[in-house]
């Protein structure tokens, strides 16, 4: 009988970043779960912290959510006690987001495990390496999204 022969896995780069985005974003996912949000909620907080009172509205636009997607967000993380929708002092109609008290804490506890998850995703590589690869990644993003910053899987169904 004769051994089965092993395939060299293929050398492309799409296949390549295609594999690992989907490894990544399953292991990262199952990395916030004790934290109790997605990779979803989590960028989603981190942009209202970072521009706390910003409108539901301007923040859907600005991470390309569509508008039905970003209640259902918000709603899951107000019913959740990490931010609330107070009301514009300028404009009654217009609610900005906020975090709450425990909504900082689950986004420092999440940005550890965001961290975390990066040391063990790049164990295999040195801090040079990483710079690196960040930049050649980045200098292919150029070129493929407006959405810097932002997941494209964020508006959508899947995480």
């Amino acid at each position: 009988m004769e051994a089965p022969v092993v395939e060299r896995p293929p050398r492309s780069v799409g296949f390549l970043i295609s594999q690992l985005g989907f490894l990544s974003s399953k292991r990262f996912m199952e990395a916030l779960a004790p934290a109790g949000i997605d990779p979803r909620e989590f960028l989603l907080m981190r942009f209202v912290a970072a521009s706390e009172g910003r409108s539901q509205q301007a923040l859907a636009e600005r991470l390309a959510i569509p508008p039905s997607r970003m209640v259902a967000l918000v709603d899951r993380l107000e019913q959740a006690g990490l931010l609330e929708r107070r009301p514009d002092p300028e404009d009654r109609r217009v609610r900005g987001l906020y975090l709450t008290r425990k909504g900082r804490g689950v986004l420092e506890r999440a940005g550890k495990i965001a961290i975390d998850y990066e040391t063990q995703l790049c164990a295999g590589i040195n801090r040079e390496e990483r710079e690196l690869l960040i930049d050649l990644l980045q200098k292919l993003q150029e070129g493929q999204t407006v959405l810097r910053g932002v997941h494209p899987g964020l508006g959508g169904g899947s995480h």
